[in-house]
């Protein structure tokens, strides 16, 4: 569950936090799951002109920078200009950044909210997959156990904090605690219940 602490949305704007969090969740394992797949291998993302780039764009930019999506965060920044410390305004943002894969820009964007609100989920969520993007590991961890800290219910930190710790730190004894907390915990949803139990089981040296 997404907490934005210090933020004051009105019912549609929750609605779209909502989904672009929910977003964050699916792109966050699906890049999970292809890198536990191919280890060998960087996610590549093809940008215009033909030229490839491996965990994100030369200044931040993904290949899904649409018309729409310019419009929307040119719009942002004009807001953010007039409000610079509208936290809700930076979230959006980093969100909207995101949704392009422009990892680098978001994580500016997410690192300012976590500054401000320092038990921010969903800003810490995007700080973690922004770090994991960028293959900085330990702060992907890091930002995953912050959000623990306060929020220890919170299963898919404790699930992305777990495989990051099994596959890419190789801290094995501590992925299991987290996949272990993950099924021991009421709370926890059948589907996260089950996907822990398989990590249990699942040799963290997948074949090349």
């Amino acid at each position: 569950m997404i907490d934005n602490k210090g933020l004051s949305l009105s019912g549609g704007q929750k609605a779209v936090v909502w989904m672009l969090g929910m977003s964050l969740v699916v792109i966050f394992i699906a890049s999970l799951t292809y890198r536990m797949n191919h280890p060998g291998n960087k996610v590549e993302f093809q940008q215009e002109g033909g030229q490839r780039s491996s965990g994100g764009m030369p200044g931040g930019m993904g290949s899904g920078m649409n018309e729409a999506s310019m419009k929307r965060v040119r719009g942002l920044m004009e807001k953010m200009g007039k409000d610079p410390e509208n936290m809700e305004i930076q979230l959006e943002l980093a969100n909207s950044f995101m949704m392009i894969r422009a990892y680098e820009r978001a994580q500016v964007f997410f690192e300012k909210v976590v500054a401000k609100e320092p038990e921010n989920e969903q800003a810490l969520m995007g700080l973690g997959m922004c770090y994991y993007q960028g293959e900085q590991f330990e702060k992907a961890a890091a930002a995953f156990d912050e959000i623990l800290a306060f929020n220890p219910d919170e299963s898919m930190a404790q699930f992305n904090v777990g495989i990051i710790k099994k596959y890419y730190l190789h801290k094995h004894d501590e992925a299991e605690e987290h996949f272990k907390k993950i099924i021991d915990n009421p709370k926890t949803p059948a589907d996260m219940k089950k996907r822990a139990e398989e990590e249990l089981i699942k040799d963290p040296h997948p074949e090349q």
